[in-house]
C-alpha cells in the first residue's frame, strides 16, 4: 500500500506557523495507521483550502490517552466502538449535528445490517443517546487465518466442535503448526474466553483468570504480533493467526493478482483461461485451475459464529475553544469521508480534459483502498460489482494481456505489478473476498467488553504473566 505518514510530533509547529501565515486553516486527525487512502486528504485540502494533519495511533487505549491528556486538541479520533462508549461516557466528545452532514443519516436505509447491530450493542453497553456521538468509519471482524498447504490444518480449524480450539488446543492440531496470537491482550482476552465458555462482556473472578493464564502458558504461543503475522503466513513462516479480517483481504486479493500474473506470464494459462483461473483459485472447494499448485494462493480465513465484531467511528474531540470555521471544517472532512462522490476543484468545467480527474469518491475508494466493510449497502453492492465492471473486463482482455506480455518480455523482470490487468486481477478477486467474508445481511459476533481501567490492568497482568 502506498504510504505517507505524516507524524504530528515532528510537523505540527511547520503547519500551525503556514496556517497562520496563509489563512489556511489546520484540521487535527488521529486515525490508525494504513487506515486511509491519503490521496484522499490531498483532494480535501485542494477543495476546501486547509491542511489535514494526521497523527497516528497504534490502539484504542493511546486513542483515548491522547484525547485525555489534552496537550494536542484533536479535531476528528478514529476510535473503535468500545471506546467511543468510554469517550462518551467521559464527556471527551461532542453531539454530532446531523443537520450539516449531506452524506450521512443514522436513519438511513443505506446502513448494512451489521453496522446497526453494533450500534445496538453500544446503546445496550451505554444509552441510545450514543448513536448521536459517532459515524461509522469502516466495520469488519476478526478471524483466523492458516497456511492451506499444512497438510490437515484446514480440517482442524474447520471442523473443531469449538471453533476457537485451533488456537487455543495444540492436541487439536497437526504437529508442528506454528501458531501466533494478535499482541493486543484485549482481543486474545476476547477469543480465550470464547474458548473456554466464559462471558465476555463482564469482569470474571481470578479464578477464572487464572483459567485464562494457564491457556496461554500451555499454548506457548511461536509469536505475538501485528501486521507482521499475515505477511508471515504468506512467507510460510508462520501457519496459523488471530486478526483482523480486512488486513487478510488485502493480502488474499494481492496474491491473487501475483498468483494470475505469474500464471499467465509463465505460459502455464491462456488469455482465455484468466478468469476460469481466478474463479478457482478463490474457491475454497477447488483452489486451484488445472493442478497448477505452484500458483495456489496458499492460505485463507476462518470467522468464528461468536467472533470479535468491530466497529472504528469518526468522533469529534470537545473543545470548547473551537472556533465556528474549524467546526464548518471538521463537519465537511466528516461529509467528504461519507461521500460517493466529490467534485475538487468547482473551477474545472465538466467539459475539460481535466473533468475525470477533479472527480474522487471517498466511501468507495477508501473501501477499496484498506479493505475493511463500509457502512453503506450501496458501497458494498458496488465493491461486489468490480469483477464485472467495464474496467475488469478492458484490462483483463486478450488485448490488454497480450499488451502485458509484450512489456514483460522486453523487461529484465515480470513488471506487472503496478499494470492495469495487475489491479483488474487485484479487483475481481476483492469482489469475491468482500462476499465470501463479509456477509451480505445479519449480525456478526460482538464488540469487546468497555471495561474500566483497573480490569484492563488485570487482564495485561494475567497475559504478561502468561508470555513471561
Amino acid at each position: 500500500m502506498k504510504k505517507k505518514i505524516m507524524l504530528l510530533f515532528l510537523m505540527v509547529f511547520t503547519l500551525f506557523s503556514a496556517s497562520s501565515c496563509t489563512g489556511r486553516i489546520t484540521l487535527l486527525f488521529l486515525n490508525w495507521g494504513e487506515y486511509i487512502d491519503e490521496s484522499l486528504l490531498d483532494a480535501f485540502e485542494e477543495q476546501n483550502n486547509c491542511n489535514v494533519l494526521m497523527d497516528l495511533g497504534e490502539s484504542n487505549e493511546i486513542f483515548y490517552s491522547k484525547v485525555f491528556a489534552g496537550t494536542t486538541v484533536y479535531d476528528v479520533v478514529c476510535p473503535s466502538d468500545y471506546m467511543v462508549m468510554k469517550m462518551y461516557k467521559k464527556g471527551l466528545i461532542e453531539e454530532i449535528d446531523f443537520s450539516r452532514l449531506n452524506n450521512y443519516n443514522p436513519e438511513s436505509e443505506d446502513l448494512r445490517d451489521g453496522i446497526l447491530s453494533i450500534r445496538e450493542d453500544m446503546i445496550a453497553g451505554t444509552d441510545e443517546k450514543i448513536e448521536n456521538y459517532y459515524i461509522p468509519y469502516l466495520w469488519g471482524t476478526w478471524g483466523i487465518m492458516y497456511s492451506t498447504k499444512k497438510e490437515g490444518l484446514e480440517d482442524a480449524v474447520l471442523n473443531n466442535e469449538n471453533q476457537w480450539a485451533s488456537l487455543f488446543d495444540r492436541s487439536a492440531l497437526p504437529s508442528g503448526i506454528n501458531v501466533a496470537m494478535y499482541d493486543s491482550h484485549q482481543h486474545a482476552y476476547y477469543a480465550a474466553c470464547r474458548y473456554l465458555g466464559l462471558p465476555t462482556h463482564q469482569e470474571l473472578p481470578q479464578s477464572d483468570l487464572d483459567k485464562i493464564r494457564k491457556l496461554v502458558e500451555k499454548m506457548n504461543f511461536n509469536a505475538w504480533g501485528t501486521d507482521n503475522i499475515k505477511k508471515q503466513i504468506v512467507a510460510t513462516n508462520l501457519d496459523l493467526g488471530f486478526m483482523w479480517t480486512g488486513d487478510f483481504l488485502y493480502y488474499y486479493a494481492e496474491q491473487t493478482a501475483y498468483r494470475a500474473m505469474n500464471a499467465l506470464l509463465d505460459g502455464k494459462i491462456s488469455n482465455d483461461e484468466i478468469y476460469p483461473f481466478l474463479d478457482a483459485i478463490t474457491d475454497t472447494n477447488v483452489r486451484t485451475y488445472k493442478d497448477l499448485k505452484d500458483y495456489e494462493v496458499g492460505f485463507d480465513i476462518f470467522i468464528p459464529d461468536d467472533t470479535i465484531a468491530f466497529c472504528d467511528n469518526l468522533v469529534v474531540v470537545k473543545d470548547k475553544g473551537r472556533t465556528s470555521r474549524k467546526t464548518d471544517l471538521i463537519y465537511k472532512f466528516i461529509d467528504f469521508m461519507c461521500s460517493q462522490e466529490e467534485k475538487i476543484n468547482n473551477n474545472i468545467p465538466d467539459d475539460s480534459e481535466e473533468a475525470e480527474d477533479n472527480y474522487v469518491y471517498p466511501a468507495n475508494a477508501n473501501t477499496q483502498y484498506v479493505c475493511y466493510d463500509t457502512p453503506f449497502n450501496s458501497i458494498y453492492s458496488e465493491i461486489l460489482a468490480l469483477k464485472d465492471d467495464e474496467y475488469t473486463s478492458e484490462s483483463l482482455s486478450s488485448e490488454s494481456l497480450d499488451e502485458l506480455k509484450k512489456t514483460a518480455k522486453s523487461s529484465d523482470a515480470k513488471t506487472y505489478n503496478d499494470s492495469d490487468p495487475f489491479w483488474a486481477a487485484y479487483n475481481y478477486a476483492l469482489s469475491i473476498a468482500f462476499y465470501k467474508y463479509y456477509p451480505e445481511n445479519g449480525k456478526v459476533g460482538s464488540i469487546l467488553g468497555s471495561f474500566d481501567r483497573k480490569y484492563i490492568n488485570l487482564i495485561n497482568n494475567t497475559f504478561n504473566n502468561a508470555r513471561a
